[in-house]
């Protein structure tokens, strides 16, 4: 692993242990890394805020400080801001969101799926899919179903781990190239 992707790990899980571990907490820090990632990449101004070695590192953990209050963050983070702001990581902000959140996920024992069906189904059915899915993977996802018809029939199942691909729409794709 490279001293960056090190260097992302380590905030992540540190942002998870001086987390209250409590679910909304943790869906919150989610949030706040989200809206740092929008800000850098979107923002000139706060790019540049950020990046100018000119700017106390006290005002800017001041300014991360004042969203961390607005989402109803623990304090305990700011240990963490004022690392990541000390080793100028804000740049990499949406890889330790991606890793945070992982992490979270395996805390949790949640993973997030992508449930793709052909057409709205009622939530009996989706609750049958999603108890078949557990029995197979012995895991719970958290899923988000969404409708595509040019699948035809069947399902599409995307997590972070896997894809299951049970649809008419693959099994066609698959005939015809052989």
């Amino acid at each position: 692993m490279s001293v960056r992707g090190e260097v992302v790990r380590k905030i992540a899980k540190a942002l998870l242990e001086r987390s209250s571990k409590e679910k909304q907490e943790l869906i919150k820090i989610s949030q706040l890394l989200e809206l740092l990632h929008r800000l850098y990449k979107e923002e000139k101004d706060f790019r540049g805020f950020i990046l100018n070695p000119n700017i106390p590192k006290e005002k800017k953990l001041e300014f991360i400080k004042s969203l961390r209050e607005r989402f109803s963050i623990g304090s305990k983070l700011d240990e963490v801001f004022d690392y990541m702001i000390e080793i100028n990581a804000i740049p990499f902000i949406n890889e330790i969101k991606r890793v945070y959140e992982h992490e979270v996920e395996k805390f949790l024992k949640i993973s997030k799926a992508l449930l793709v069906l052909t057409r709205k189904v009622d939530e009996d059915q989706v609750e049958r899919i999603k108890k078949v899915i557990k029995e197979h993977t012995g895991k719970d996802y958290d899923f988000e179903v969404v409708e595509d018809p040019s699948l035809i029939g069947g399902f599409l199942l995307r997590t972070s781990s896997f894809v299951l691909d049970a649809s008419v729409k693959r099994n066609l794709d698959s005939l015809l190239r052989g």
